[in-house]
């Protein structure tokens, strides 16, 4: 579109400065689109690792009541799997990598509820937990009391197990 002031034509168009500052704010909204998009991919990751962990837990939880047997479950990095061994057999539960990213590191660790007598100060800090091998359940329905700690590369999630139950506890409600 051509302008005519006094006796020169003018074009308008748009700026380099303009132009620049259009596609920064278009490189920016892109970048935090694809770091948002790897969040829920790895967020999904977490999900599907815990979902192995309860139907594992649920499993073994089971046997040792019908088996009337104690089980113990473990996480075995290397097969990237849960075990279950109920001391005669070992059967693995091989969590389903499928759906995650290459070289993803999978840490799970089982940690011990020390006793209130049990806690020590290490280093200026109250420790309140030991981490153990394994986790055990009884033939009455209830396990050894104990949380669970689940890592995928820099993304982690914890929880805590009700021992008489085998379920997750939920955070105690604050009051308004």
């Amino acid at each position: 579109m051509k302008v005519k002031v006094g006796d020169r034509d003018w074009r308008r168009a748009f700026t380099l400065i303009e132009l620049m500052l259009t596609m920064a704010l278009i490189a920016l909204l892109s970048s935090l689109f694809i770091w948002n998009i790897n969040a829920l991919l790895k967020q999904g990751e977490l999900e599907a690792l815990q979902n192995e962990l309860w139907g594992v837990v649920e499993k073994a939880k089971q046997a040792a009541v019908f088996s009337r047997q104690p089980h113990k479950v473990r996480f075995d990095e290397k097969l990237k799997s849960f075990m279950v061994s109920s001391g005669e057999e070992e059967i693995a539960y091989q969590v389903d990598t499928s759906g995650f990213g290459e070289e993803v590191e999978i840490e799970v660790f089982f940690k011990m509820i020390l006793p209130k007598d049990g806690y020590r100060l290490v280093r200026g800090e109250l420790v309140t937990y030991r981490e153990i091998e394994s986790v055990t359940f009884f033939p009455d329905g209830t396990c050894t009391p104990f949380s669970v700690d689940l890592k995928i590369g820099e993304y982690k999630s914890g929880y805590q197990i009700d021992p008489w139950t085998g379920s997750q506890l939920t955070a105690p409600e604050e009051d308004s």
